[in-house]
């Protein structure tokens, strides 16, 4: 991170992608959402790569939890439309995002543990199949 040249009052901010992700989900939210961070007349090429890296690395920590959102709402009881509508795209992403995670996550044991049970893929797999989607 640099600070601004022009506005000493700004809080740093980061200005590659690695530096904006390592901040966390979180806090890159915050920061996204604190509109005294961002000027918005003179501005430097620092607000522009800062403003650049954040709404970058938000994006991909958003994306990458995007499949567990799915996940949650289909055990939850949402429909497979409304789980599509919310994330703004078809049934067949939706349903491609959630299984490329939850096929991962199956596998994935720790202390003997699955990351998601055969039971809760199941239980969503038929959701979607019910709606002519699968695999």
């Amino acid at each position: 991170m640099i600070p601004s040249h022009k506005r000493s009052e700004a809080p740093e901010r980061p200005i590659t992608f690695r530096a904006a992700e390592d901040l966390g989900a979180f806090e890159l939210a915050q920061l996204w959402a604190d509109r005294t961070a961002w000027p918005i007349n003179e501005r430097t090429a620092y607000d522009e790569l800062a403003e650049l890296a954040t709404m970058s690395a938000l994006a991909k920590w958003l994306q990458r939890w995007q499949p567990i959102a799915i996940h949650g709402a289909m055990l939850a009881g949402a429909k497979p439309e409304a789980v599509a509508g919310a994330l703004g795209n078809s049934l067949q992403v939706a349903f491609d995002r959630w299984h490329e995670w939850a096929s991962r996550q199956r596998d994935f044991i720790v202390n003997g543990k699955p990351g998601i049970t055969e039971d809760e893929y199941q239980a969503v797999a038929r959701r979607f199949a019910a709606v002519g989607i699968k695999s």
